[in-house]
């Protein structure tokens, strides 16, 4: 709870509204991002540190998931409308591409993930866990960390998750990935 303040909700919509394009997912054949049916949401990255305000969401989550600041990838912020959610998907990297196996080299494996809701979803759009049987309501300001990696680098399989179709209003999260080593984008 309160991961993001109301304010700072409304300040990075504000700010990623206008940068907002169709989602896409890292094909896992190729490497390269591609529209999809399987996320039906628009999106955009921060540059780490990019502003005031994106610099203090990402020392802030830096610190929430116990990594230092520079093992984060972009901020991402993901606005699902009426109708919208994304298929069960891992967020860790599967070493099946030739783009998968550079960002790898380069960063290391995703770790750790921090959703959180910069709004509340009248209906709808929760995060579930399918192997586990768990979902989480989006609240705004609250936030739901996972790992999807153990100590010895391990991928957990149990990590598999989807956003809920969104069924009355509409969903704005904001994802932080952690990686292993310090993120340097390709």
């Amino acid at each position: 709870d309160g991961v993001i303040d109301a304010n700072e909700c409304e300040e990075l919509i504000a700010l990623a509204r206008p940068r907002l394009k169709p989602s896409t997912i890292v094909d896992p054949a190729t490497g390269r991002d591609t529209v999809s049916g399987l996320r039906a949401s628009y999106g955009m990255f921060f540059r780490p540190l990019e502003n005031p305000l994106v610099e203090r969401l990402d020392r802030r989550m830096a610190a929430l998931m116990n990594l230092p600041v520079a093992h984060g990838e972009g901020l991402q912020v993901l606005h699902y409308p009426e109708g919208a959610g994304s298929a069960p998907h891992f967020d860790f990297l599967v070493p099946s591409n030739a783009a998968n196996l550079a960002s790898i080299a380069r960063s290391g494996q995703r770790v750790s993930t921090l959703v959180s809701y910069l709004n509340d979803v009248p209906e709808g759009g929760e995060t579930a866990f399918p192997a586990v049987g768990w979902t989480v309501s989006p609240r705004r300001g609250h936030a739901v960390y996972f790992q999807h990696c153990d100590a010895s680098g391990e991928v957990d399989h149990a990590s598999l998750h989807a956003s809920q179709t969104v069924l009355r209003g509409e969903k704005w999260v904001a994802t932080k990935w952690m990686r292993s080593r310090p993120f340097v984008s390709a």
